[in-house]
């Protein structure tokens, strides 16, 4: 036998690169970054068990219960209760992942080296996509402010957060917040940079004797303790700035309407015939109210109704602003998780952005993580979670309206829920490992691509978020 074919693989070896293509340390380092990079994502509830799983698997994290009060007579015995919670279902719908190959030429590069040129740029990526997915469950939480006064999950108004108002607007969410016994400590406050600045501008906020912590907190980029709520900036709070032809129109609205108030009101929009569905807002009131039903005529609209009442009066003559929808360009079966292809505009959809799809009792609202143009009049749109139903090519897509939606917060609002990926079989050629760190779990796999001439770098993470308790989190809008 020719001994060629029993000589041993030869490796090439450098002085700088021992640890380059070591899997356990890749993941250690990268978990280290991702928790650095994390805002929203380090603050809501965690559910980690070490078993593996795959995409699509259904995992129970649990609503803690409660106790109810009794009292007793001296010599009457003890009534126990049960510690109770509730179940709360959680597919792991949320497979995030980056992917770079390292060139032969890079393969002598320190492992420090590596991490900075691909690892530290791949890791924040992940994070900045765990974050929108977590942010992006706004949507359950905007539940309109009732006229008798019942439970709200928003305060505040678009557009409308200054230096002004800004205590009134945070003092709101609190009182929301007590109003539904959310617990006292391990509240939180996640801040768009748009709503950061405007409360930064109050003295109150950012003068150390009143604040009583010194200026500590702005020293380390947070804003520290906040009317009790520990408060921070992260910047992929939902934000969008619409304003251009594609996205909205404006007009105006005939007549007073009080707070409260609502049913048909007569506009003035001459240049648009809306859609029922559409997104749009009534200065004065500014909420993310959309359009159910309208009077349209010859490419122009004379009344609309919105979806519930009016939670501030909003006067004669106020203007209105329509967000125009936008259609799907294909077909999409529920639990679709990719991209979805919009056209109709000649600007994509905003990061941060409510996107609905069908009208009525079918209407459901997600919220755009990721957006692009694709093509010419052509976008493609990543939203926070499967689609809950199908969408039909031509199917009309309405984007939401402009405006900070800031998440005053207890931990157990939301659930952030991680497992471990499988390993593959390393008789294929992979280098593998899962690390796991403060309950989350990441996979990292390598193996040596003939084609791409170098050493392809997977690094992935599966998880599921899920609303644990709408009680516990209020919009504040700005």
């Amino acid at each position: 036998m020719n001994p060629l074919y029993l000589s041993p693989a030869v490796v090439v070896s450098y002085d700088n690169d021992n640890t380059a293509f070591i899997p356990e340390l890749w993941a250690s380092e990268g978990l280290a970054i991702l928790q650095e990079n994390m805002v929203i994502a380090n603050l809501v509830h965690r559910d980690f068990e070490n078993e593996i799983r795959q995409f699509g698997d259904v995992v129970n994290t649990r609503r803690p219960g409660t106790f109810q009060i009794r009292r007793k007579a001296d010599g009457d015995p003890l009534q126990n209760q049960d510690a109770s919670a509730t179940n709360v279902k959680v597919p792991l719908d949320q497979w995030f992942y980056t992917s770079f190959t390292i060139k032969d030429g890079e393969a002598s590069k320190s492992f420090q080296d590596l991490v900075d040129i691909y690892l530290r740029p791949g890791m924040m990526t992940i994070a900045r996509s765990v974050d929108r997915a977590v942010l992006g469950r706004v949507h359950a939480f905007l539940t309109p402010a009732l006229a008798n006064g019942g439970p709200s999950g928003r305060v505040g108004r678009l557009l409308n957060l200054s230096c002004q108002n800004s205590k009134d607007y945070v003092l709101e969410a609190r009182e929301q917040l007590n109003i539904n016994k959310a617990p006292l400590e391990g509240r939180n406050l996640v801040l768009a940079p748009v709503s950061e600045t405007a409360l930064l501008k109050n003295e109150l906020f950012i003068a150390a004797q009143m604040r009583g912590d010194f200026g500590t907190a702005l020293e380390s980029a947070t804003l520290g303790r906040i009317l009790g709520f520990d408060t921070y900036m992260d910047q992929n709070v939902n934000s969008p700035s619409l304003a251009n032809a594609d996205a909205d129109t404006t007009g105006t609205v005939t007549n007073a309407l009080a707070t409260g108030a609502g049913g048909s009101q007569a506009v003035t929009l001459a240049d648009y015939a809306v859609n029922i569905g559409e997104f749009a807002v009534v200065a004065g009131n500014d909420q993310p109210t959309y359009i159910t039903a309208a009077t349209t005529a010859t490419g122009a609209t004379t009344a609309i109704t919105l979806n519930e009442v009016n939670k501030y009066a909003t006067a004669a003559s106020a203007p209105l602003t329509v967000y125009k929808a936008c259609v799907a360009g294909a077909a999409y079966a529920a639990g679709y998780v990719e991209g979805i292809v919009l056209t109709g505009w000649n600007a994509a959809p905003q990061i941060g952005q409510l996107v609905a799809f069908g009208t009525g009792a079918g209407r459901v609202t997600y919220t755009v993580i990721e957006s692009y143009l694709s093509a010419a009049g052509q976008q493609t749109i990543y939203v926070d979670r499967p689609l809950e139903q199908a969408v039909a090519s031509g199917d009309k897509c309405y984007p939401g309206p402009a405006g900070a939606l800031n998440l005053a917060f207890h931990r157990n609002a939301i659930a952030l829920v991680t497992r471990p990926l499988a390993i593959p079989n390393n008789a294929m050629g992979v280098l593998s490992h899962v690390g796991v760190y403060n309950d989350i779990a990441m996979r990292v796999s390598m193996q040596y691509s003939i084609a791409n001439g170098g050493t392809v770098v997977n690094l992935d993470i599966l998880a599921g978020v899920a609303v644990l308790d709408d009680r516990l989190c209020v919009v504040l809008q700005g």
